[in-house]
């Protein structure tokens, strides 16, 4: 895509959760029409939107109806078939394309596009059956992680196996499909680095940040990460190969594992906007938002890729509403984000709130008291 898609056009958006909300916002801001296809009737950003199509995010007819509402296509979700955007491509352009899509979704080609660019990933194997997991704990030992090889966000569940006891309780992920076993990594920290590609082809890299889970949901990060500078540097060389690699414009994030002696395990791809980065979105010069926005409709992009202080980013929940709502009152400086909806029952995210600090632990432990203690 060569053509610059002038504000007054339309983006119509791929996906209706937290990322595509904040994406809209940012495409409003610069004068943009949107629309979003989601199957949620009261998704995240249907709030925000000029119109929405209650659809899946793979239905054809859905997308195609999208699509020739639209001057771009972005998505916003893992869910979508590569395949249908493929498809979409021959009305409408999709800057991200398929390929980073493609790859983002299956383990098993996501490992050989790393293999093909000779970086370290976790010892893993096939699985489609209990007895082939028989066969690679031999090779591959416990512990070790069973996972879906299909990465739709819908089926990130894994299961931890500790012994040949736990092979039964593999079935049911079995049951999904073609799944991968990989070893076990002894991580200390989860990481995640954002990155930006413009329609020229250079490669921007956002500051890296620290992911940290609970059942599955990132559940805070805390950038930039707390790690030594030659594994920062090696991070971001090999961020900037895979992006090199890859044909695509916007953003997309690569997520890695480190362990305290020093090793680099690449984990995943995520071919969209990442929520680690969710706290960009007020931070004027570096919102990940407002950077896909320019770059996948062609404008010039500057930004502002240092941070003055160390941030912490808390996703909120709708059981933590009343603690959220006591610390808007006491606690002015803390930059909140809410996502307009959150009065519904069937929704469980209700926002972020992003807080600077000189002291990265004290701000951790208050937050986990505040948020997990009284939410």
């Amino acid at each position: 895509m060569t053509a610059w898609i002038k504000p007054g056009s339309t983006i119509g958006i791929i996906g209706g959760g937290s990322t595509a909300r904040l994406l809209a916002l940012a495409a409003k801001k610069m004068g943009y029409s949107v629309g979003v296809l989601d199957p949620q009737t009261n998704c995240l950003a249907k709030a925000v939107a000029d119109w929405h199509i209650t659809s899946d995010l793979s239905d054809k007819q859905g997308l195609i109806d999208l699509a020739m509402k639209s001057d771009l296509v972005i998505y916003a979700s893992d869910a979508v078939n590569h395949n249908e955007i493929k498809r979409i491509r021959r009305t409408v352009p999709v800057p991200q394309g398929e390929e980073l899509l493609s790859i983002s979704q299956d383990r098993m080609l996501q490992k050989a596009f790393f293999d093909s660019l000779r970086l370290n990933v976790a010892p893993f194997a096939t699985i489609v059956t209990v007895k082939d997991i028989e066969e690679a704990v031999k090779g591959i030992g416990f512990p070790c992680v069973l996972k879906a090889n299909n990465m739709d966000e819908r089926f990130k569940k894994h299961l931890v196996l500790h012994g040949e006891a736990d092979f039964e309780k593999a079935i049911p992920l079995l049951k999904q499909g073609t799944c991968v076993l990989e070893a076990w990594i002894p991580s200390d920290k989860e990481v995640c680095l954002g990155l930006l590609k413009d329609v020229q082809g250079k490669v921007h890299t956002y500051p890296l940040s620290e992911m940290y889970y609970n059942e599955d949901e990132l559940s805070q990060s805390i950038a930039p990460a707390r790690i030594d500078k030659e594994m920062q540097a090696e991070v971001e060389r090999i961020g900037n190969v895979v992006a090199a690699n890859l044909d695509f414009v916007g953003m997309m994030a690569v997520e890695f594992f480190t362990t305290e002696s020093g090793a680099l395990y690449v984990n995943e791809i995520v071919a969209h906007p990442h929520r680690a980065y969710n706290y960009t979105f007020t931070f004027p010069g570096l919102s990940q938002h407002e950077a896909h926005i320019k770059a996948v409709t062609g404008w010039p992009i500057e930004l502002k890729l240092n941070l003055e202080k160390s941030v912490v980013m808390r996703p909120l929940k709708r059981s933590q509403a009343e603690a959220v709502y006591a610390q808007v009152q006491v606690r002015p400086e803390w930059d909140y984000v809410f996502y307009e909806n959150y009065g519904r029952k069937n929704t469980g995210e209700i926002g972020h709130v992003t807080i600077q600090t000189d002291d990265v632990q004290r701000t951790i432990r208050n937050v986990k008291e505040i948020f997990e203690l009284r939410g």
